[in-house]
């Protein structure tokens, strides 16, 4: 009966202006405000002899092949380098060097791939973290999932979208750090297919979801809210509604509004009543007010409209139309758009429980420094409270 509405639903999460791209991580998630803030200090401490340390970097990568790059000097490159063409082949240069000498001689546990990441995320310069991959990923250089975490968010906020699936693709493949599913790498890869929503996107997202749901991995709720966007975009509403399902509490704001335009699409408004309802109800006077998107309502609006032109008489329209009047008058429909909403910035990666997956973690604690396991170590004995160190401290 609906279906001649399915595809004004469907053009409703494609609104977002396509030319404008943006970031789905925010620069202090991805820990570029601590790279911005380490390179300030580096620049101070070499403060008047930055132009000669690059000119001897430069003098040993294009001289003798004995000639070492230390940790040290690769470390001060990253954070020294500017946005010119001579400082990006000075970074790939040494890079190359770096990683042609003897792993035996690396004492040291500092993890370069994400900090080089960032480094190109600060320049703006996608290509440059591309060709720095290919050039040393098979090396193990960037076998940290976090860099491709960092990549990936590069190439979504250029619109390369489908760069981002063949990134994921890379590390499914490899097993980057023990996993084929991490987190923030689905979500992106989701995130980049909703964006794409093409027929060859949507399968591949899919076809991802299938996968995920056979090994039993839970993907992160904003994941979920884009594969179930990307359903409505290609005009499989019943999908949608499917996905959406495996959320527990569905009661966030883009679930249940995508859950409103799916129910809509498929011609079954007496279901968005309940959905309608639990918005309605206050349970306490320091809640919440939860709202909806007033495209969303229009949509809904449209649906009622189409049933009773089609003669459908029922309470629950009824009920929908005066609970559509009353978050009017309740102040409870806000004119951002479900896109904006859905592609809102994720400002931490921080678990409540686990903190280990932060995307910042490497600057939080000291530099590109591995990250140890959280030890769940309980003494048995009970040990004098010592004064904590310095490192404590920090």
């Amino acid at each position: 009966m609906f279906r001649k509405s399915v595809q004004s639903l469907t053009a409703l999460t494609k609104a977002c202006g396509s030319a404008q791209y943006r970031s789905l991580y925010s620069a202090s998630a991805l820990g570029i405000e601590g790279y911005e803030a380490y390179r300030e200090k580096t620049r101070t401490q070499h403060l008047h002899n930055v132009d000669n340390f690059k000119r001897k970097m430069r003098d040993f990568v294009s001289g003798s092949a004995t000639n070492m790059i230390f940790t040290e000097d690769l470390k001060n490159i990253i954070h020294l380098i500017d946005n010119t063409p001579e400082d990006k082949q000075l970074l790939k240069d040494i890079i190359l060097r770096y990683n042609q000498q003897g792993k035996e001689l690396r004492f040291g546990n500092y993890v370069f791939g994400p900090v080089i990441m960032r480094a190109c995320h600060h320049l703006g310069d996608a290509d440059l973290a591309l060709d720095l991959f290919k050039g040393a990923g098979g090396d193990g250089f960037f076998d940290q999932l976090t860099s491709y975490q960092i990549l990936g968010d590069m190439l979504y906020e250029k619109g390369r979208y489908r760069e981002v699936r063949e990134l994921f693709d890379s590390i499914k493949s490899r097993q980057i750090q023990g996993g084929r599913f991490p987190k923030h790498c689905i979500t992106l890869t989701f995130a980049a297919c909703y964006k794409e929503s093409t027929p060859e996107a949507f399968q591949y997202a899919m076809d991802l979801w299938k996968e995920l749901n056979a090994v039993g991995h839970v993907p992160m709720r904003k994941a979920t809210a884009f594969a179930a966007a990307l359903a409505l975009n290609n005009g499989r509403p019943e999908i949608a509604v499917e996905i959406l399902g495996t959320v527990a509490k569905g009661n966030y704001v883009t679930v249940r509004q995508l859950k409103t335009l799916a129910l809509c699409a498929l011609g079954r408004l007496e279901d968005v009543v309940p959905i309608f309802r639990s918005v309605l109800e206050v349970k306490g006077p320091f809640e919440k007010q939860q709202t909806y998107c007033r495209e969303v309502i229009q949509k809904v609006q449209e649906a009622v409209k189409q049933a009773k032109e089609a003669s459908v008489s029922s309470s629950s329209l009824q009920d929908l139309e005066r609970m559509l009047e009353y978050l009017e008058t309740n102040g409870q429909i806000v004119n951002d758009t479900l896109d904006s909403i859905l592609c809102s910035e994720i400002v931490s990666t921080a678990q409540r429980k686990d903190n280990n997956s932060n995307l910042a973690d490497s600057y939080n604690s000291r530099g590109g420094r591995v990250q140890q396991q959280q030890r769940n170590f309980r003494p048995t004995k009970k040990y004098q409270q010592l004064r904590p160190g310095l490192s404590e401290m920090n």
